[in-house]
């Protein structure tokens, strides 16, 4: 029972370590044989999203962002108001107030970049890369 799995890594080595040096083997013969020629023109890959469309993304992270923030201080504020002391319960208000405060200030990043993304996307493209804000290299 020892002897199958030894075989089978043995294979897989043999396997592994042969491939190259086949594909090694078809290229040197390769060389030789004339290269057709292709009349269709060459399309350069498009990214997934424009420059621009990462606003949009940026957007629905904040707002997930705010989204949690905003029912954590829901659920600060809902456990300050069942605490018997005064002190962990203006503990409990002041953490869900900042947290509440982030939560808006998320909220409203999250729409002024979903809107920048909007009006980068309405513009033609030759105002939307002038006012884009991406560097290029």
């Amino acid at each position: 029972m020892l002897m199958a799995p030894s075989r089978l890594v043995s294979s897989a080595l043999v396997v592994a370590l042969g491939l190259p040096f086949t594909a090694a083997a078809e290229d040197t013969t390769s060389e030789d044989a004339p290269v057709a020629a292709v009349d269709a023109p060459v399309r350069a890959s498009t990214p997934a999203l424009h420059g621009h469309r990462y606003a949009f993304v940026a957007g629905g992270v904040l707002a997930l962002g705010g989204l949690g923030l905003g029912f954590f201080a829901q659920g600060e504020a809902k456990r300050a108001q069942g605490l018997t002391s005064a002190r962990e319960a203006r503990i409990g208000m002041d953490r869900a107030r900042a947290a509440s405060a982030t939560a808006n200030v998320l909220y409203v990043a999250a729409g002024a970049a979903v809107l920048y993304g909007l009006v980068l996307e309405l513009l033609p493209d030759e105002a939307a890369d002038a006012a884009s804000l991406t560097y290029h290299f």
